[in-house]
């Protein structure tokens, strides 16, 4: 059972570091819950992670700052649309929240080839750390391998830019376990980082 509301006076890096996940909903809040990362010094991609890359080659991306985002009404109708479509239990006002007055500071954007948006990747980047935190993607998509490359490029880049970590988020059977497949992957269990 995940612990919430976890306040304290370590920075970010140091709560990443102890398993804690940003809550949604409060910019200072933590929770503790099985989490995973992608340890950048372990990074070697998979015959899985290149047919993932060879998949996806008719998607674009473009990584920005969210501070340089416009972050509007026709976005937000999109992606509430998207999240409907594909059932997920994810309010409005929390995605207004990620976009707009988080510790998140980066978004990439996913277009298909004749320039439509198909989806939106929300994530924190420090000078030693990355996490790839919201993904939100046409529901077109949602049994393709997109949803798999968001996560991957973000490992990528992370490396590429010589950082240590990139934080993936939850992680258990029922909630992105094909995490386990990504470079260096670790999960936090009983107070630890370990390796499957």
């Amino acid at each position: 059972m995940p612990q919430f509301n976890i306040q304290n006076n370590n920075s970010i890096e140091e709560n990443y570091n102890l398993g804690l996940l940003p809550q949604r909903n409060q910019i200072n809040s933590w929770y503790l819950e099985t989490s995973s990362r992608s340890n950048l010094l372990q990074f070697n991609l998979s015959s899985e992670n290149r047919r993932i890359l060879n998949k996806t080659q008719n998607f674009s991306f473009q990584k920005i700052k969210l501070s340089d985002f416009q972050y509007d009404l026709n976005v937000q109708k999109q992606i509430f649309g998207w999240i409907k479509k594909l059932d997920w239990d994810f309010p409005t006002s929390s995605v207004k929240q990620i976009f707009t007055n988080h510790i998140f500071n980066y978004v990439y954007i996913w277009k298909t080839n004749d320039g439509q948006i198909a989806a939106y990747a929300i994530c924190y980047f420090s000078n030693e750390i990355s996490h790839i935190a919201y993904v939100f993607y046409n529901p077109e998509f949602s049994h393709d391998n997109l949803p798999i490359r968001l996560v991957l490029q973000v490992i990528i880049d992370s490396h590429d830019i010589g950082l240590k970590y990139c934080y993936l988020g939850r992680f258990s059977e029922n909630n992105g376990f094909y995490k386990r497949n990504m470079p260096g992957f670790e999960y936090f269990k009983d107070n630890h980082w370990q390796i499957l």
